[in-house]
């Protein structure tokens, strides 16, 4: 742009300027800059969004800083204040208003401060009821293995209970029905006889129980199952390649929807399919229903009857139609006639599927579509949506168009409905059923059970689906029971699972297996042929820790499992009662059951426990050798009632009279333990009693275990060194007690000894060398921590 356009242009704003009615304002540079220095301080003051705000207000005719000036004359200073006494000047409605203001202020300040008064009570009454927790607790804490239990003195409490009372089942009713039809199937498998279908009877058994889609999914899993002969390979590979599956599943859907219509339709009770059928077509195809329908028999469309005689199973029913439609329709009544009976015929399925192809595809009749679909396999993903009105209707013609062995388009189907739909597509949280129903019939029980348990309401069914199913051979397990509870095997067909059927049965058994523990004890049994990742039997497993976890001083669920002791003629006891009696058979009985449980409280720690039961299980060795140890930590304490050393004290004689038997089956120092720490216990018995001359006695029925002379020393360390470690670590104290019995005696003896006689001197003599023998050796002994007892009272005698 040159000089010359732009003075042009600066002439004609200058022009429209002048011929403008505003007046013209005129501004030095310095005014210029005073107004862009006062805008600049306003925009940096308010901010942009509060000029923006001016600016939106401003354009609707509100000036903003008037505002906000009226704003800051209200005061909310006095809005909960009383208000002024009125004067007396004042009229009667300046008055009541005054009164009824102050009256409302009164109201809310009451309201605010009983509030206020409340929420402190609530906050102090919080404080001391979690103090008084944390002191139960605290209490709790100070009660340890010492068993030195705190004293509280309470007044005896006189409780009556009624005779009639049982203990309460945390098993519901329903549960309660369950589980005693598995216990009535698990003893007629334990007698050997034959075996009912567990999944039949639990179909019958939910009948009973008055819910129509409860009943609606056993009777779906009773049918799907009802298989010839079951094989003994893999469930899963054998369900994909044997079409009784499909063909079950099928026939479900068409059963079904054969009451479907017969609810619909107005029939005599002996109308057969044919009359069925064509009154439902009746019904349901008049006036403008039958638009774009092709094809009629006896003046009603053809291929709805076709159809409707298919997904009622009428088979025979269909070929009737068509041969009454006309000799044209004869092949494809063949065809279906041909199917029926099992045959294939190749030449007709081809100039059929000819004929779909060139006109059938793009007909207006949906039926016909979908019954040329159905027989030939045509337009596999087809939906068929004008005909498959509902869930049931798309699986069964998917089903149908499968042809027997087809293992790939069942394995798509199976994909179609877990992966593709999924639980979204069905709305699974809302309707479960329906989501189980369309697993089970395309022959996922796996998933459909797992997807069960996941809801309270419907885990005791799938638990017990799961166990119908794994006694008929056809849930699919895991390799390890250590799996979760549902996994995707690279070597199984896509895309089915497999159960961990240990883990839902450990689940579900949890809850109640302490107070229901024989109905808990027939559910493990269930696990008889499943093994632990170390090779045990699930069943032992799962018993072995409901013993151990119910309580390591519980006696009474010892009782219950395994039963109690009473005096009989082998090997002077035998038990009686007992719940795992019941199950016992060649690969396990109460003896197996009670050494596995014994090693499994070993490793624990418990090893009072652990006597008992290796007692049980006839292993006499063991017994003896952790009693033996339990013996040793104990042996020297005082007795004291309701302590571990008093429980052992009742039990050492009881195993002395049956080593009177069986002493030839004991390790030699297995036994020589024993029978020391068993002698050792009735010398501390005698020494806290104050009992010296037995104590003394009893001790020198011990050969070679505490010397008399400074001879004896040598002999008694050869005899020590041969001992366990375990009744090693008892000698110092022995030691300590032998000592201080000796210094009793000569201290006794002391007065008596006023002469220098020799014959009067002789037991003192006898005394001072016992001591200075016993201190030698402790001096000898490796370790030995009563040594400096030992050297003082040592002292004392001299």
């Amino acid at each position: 742009m040159d000089l010359n356009t732009l003075l042009q242009r600066a002439q004609s704003l200058t022009k429209e300027k002048d011929e403008c009615e505003l007046p013209g304002v005129e501004r030095t540079l310095q005014q210029v800059l005073q107004a862009t220095e006062e805008l600049h301080r306003r925009v940096t003051q308010t901010g942009t969004k509060e000029i923006q705000a001016q600016i939106l207000l401003g354009s609707k005719g509100i000036d903003l800083p008037k505002l906000n000036q009226k704003l800051e004359t209200l005061s909310a200073g006095k809005t909960f204040e009383p208000l002024d006494v009125a004067g007396a000047d004042t009229d009667v409605c300046t008055f009541l208003k005054n009164e009824r203001e102050n009256a409302i202020l009164s109201v809310i300040e009451d309201t605010n401060k009983n509030i206020s008064d409340s929420v402190s009570k609530q906050k102090w009454a919080n404080l001391i009821s979690s103090w008084n927790e944390e002191k139960t607790r605290l209490l709790d804490a100070l009660i340890g293995p010492s068993q030195n239990f705190i004293d509280l003195q309470r007044l005896p409490d006189q409780t009556i209970l009624n005779p009639e009372c049982h203990p309460l089942s945390c098993l519901d009713k329903m549960g309660l029905l369950y589980a005693q039809e598995l216990c009535q199937y698990n003893a007629l498998v334990l007698k050997g006889g034959s075996r009912p279908n567990l999944v039949q009877k639990y179909a019958q058994l939910t009948n009973t129980f008055g819910d129509a889609r409860l009943t609606d999914m056993w009777t779906l899993l009773s049918c799907v199952t009802q298989v010839s002969e079951v094989h003994q390979g893999d469930p899963i590979k054998s369900r994909q390649q044997r079409p009784e599956f499909v063909l079950n599943a099928k026939l479900y859907l068409e059963q079904r929807y054969r009451v479907y219509i017969n609810s619909l339709v107005t029939v005599a009770s002996d109308a057969d399919s044919y009359q069925l059928v064509r009154a439902y077509v009746s019904r349901c195809f008049s006036g403008q229903q039958a638009i774009g329908l092709v094809d009629t028999a006896g003046g009603k469309p053809l291929w709805p009857l076709i159809y409707y005689s298919l997904r009622c199973g009428a088979v025979e029913t269909a070929v009737e139609f068509l041969r009454e439609a006309g000799p044209s329709y004869e092949e494809f009544a063949q065809l279906i006639a041909d199917r029926n009976g099992g045959v294939v015929n190749s030449k007709i399925e081809s100039q059929l599927k000819l004929q779909y192809a060139n006109k059938i595809r793009n007909s207006t009749d949906a039926y016909k579509k979908a019954v040329y679909c159905i027989l030939l396999g045509c337009d596999a993903n087809e939906v068929h949506g004008e005909v498959a009105k509902t869930i049931d209707d798309f699986i069964w013609i998917r089903l149908a168009m499968l042809h027997p062995g087809d293992s790939t388009g069942y394995g798509q189907l199976q994909s179609l409905i877990i992966d593709t739909y999924g639980e979204k597509y069905f709305n699974a949280s809302q309707q479960p059923h329906l989501y189980f129903q369309a697993l089970a019939l395309t022959g996922q029980f796996e998933a459909a059970i797992e997807f069960l348990a996941r809801s309270d309401a419907n885990r005791v069914h799938a638990v017990h689906m799961a166990i119908g199913l794994h006694e008929l051979s056809m849930l699919g397990g895991v390799r390890s029971v250590s799996q979760p509870l549902l996994t995707i095997d690279i070597s199984d067909p896509t895309p089915l699972r497999r159960l961990n059927l240990a883990r839902l049965i450990r689940l579900y058994v949890h809850r109640f297996e302490a107070m229901d523990t024989a109905e808990a004890l027939h559910y493990y049994y269930t696990l008889r042929n499943l093994h632990d990742p170390k090779g045990r039997n699930m069943f032992l497993t799962c018993v072995c820790s409901l013993v151990v976890d119910s309580g390591v001083l519980d006696t009474s669920i010892f009782d219950l499992i395994f039963g109690h002791r009473q005096k009989g003629s082998v090997n002077g006891e035998e038990l009686l009662g007992g719940l795992f009696g019941q199950f016992s058979c060649a690969d396990f009985d109460t003896h197996t059951m009670a050494g596995l449980v014994a090693d499994e409280l070993v490793e624990r720690g418990n090893f009072e426990m652990a006597v008992r039961l290796y007692e049980i299980a006839g292993n006499l060795n063991l017994a003896l050798k952790y009693i033996s140890i339990l013996l040793a930590q104990v042996v020297q304490e005082p007795p004291v009632e309701g302590t571990l050393r008093a429980r052992l004290s009742l039990e050492a004689p009881r195993f002395s009279a049956r080593l009177t038997a069986r002493s030839t089956d004991i390790e030699p120092k297995i036994y020589v333990s024993f029978t020391l720490l068993r002698d050792l216990l009735t010398f501390f018995d005698n020494y806290h009693e104050g009992k010296s001359k037995a104590a003394l006695q009893q001790l020198q029925r011990i050969p070679n275990i505490i010397p008399n002379s400074t001879e004896d020393v040598a002999t008694c360390l050869a005899n020590v060194r041969q001992l366990s470690g375990d009744v090693i670590k008892v000698i110092p104290d022995v030691m300590v007690a032998a000592m201080d019995l000796t210094l009793t005696e000569y201290n006794q003896l002391k007065p008596k000894t006023t002469s220098n006689s020799s014959i009067q001197q002789q037991r003192p003599n006898e005394l001072r060398e016992r001591a200075k023998a016993i201190a030698n050796m402790s001096a000898t002994m490796p370790y030995c921590p009563t040594n400096q007892r030992l050297l003082q009272l040592e002292l004392q005698m001299q």
